[in-house]
């Protein structure tokens, strides 16, 4: 980790989706563990973060949850580059996963 940077991986069925060099990481990790604790309340969630990188690109992370099902899209200048659907248990253990690797290059 150089800079507070850190480099995300999507992984699901196929080739993983990774995105380098990002800022803001620690704001990145507490919205989503904030959103990981709002999904257990059983509430509807609509959430839309920008990921940045040091380069100044931008790719924006859309999440919803209805009914029990969390479906994730990451977009890059209007194009998806990555999808994801599954439980709140699944969204949770991923992000709890991401936490418990920050404390290591922190």
């Amino acid at each position: 980790m150089k800079d507070r940077q850190a480099c995300l991986v999507f992984k699901s069925t196929g080739k993983p989706c990774k995105l380098f060099n990002l800022i803001e990481v620690l704001h990145f990790a507490g919205e989503m563990k904030l959103l990981s604790a709002a999904m257990d309340t059983g509430a509807a969630q609509n959430y839309a973060y920008t990921l940045r990188s040091a380069d100044g690109l931008e790719r924006r992370l859309i999440c919803c949850f209805v009914q029990e099902v969390v479906k994730l899209e990451l977009w890059f200048k209007a194009q998806l580059k990555f999808s994801w659907q599954g439980t709140a248990k699944e969204f949770r253990a991923a992000v709890d996963r991401m936490l418990a690797k920050l404390p290591h290059f922190f």
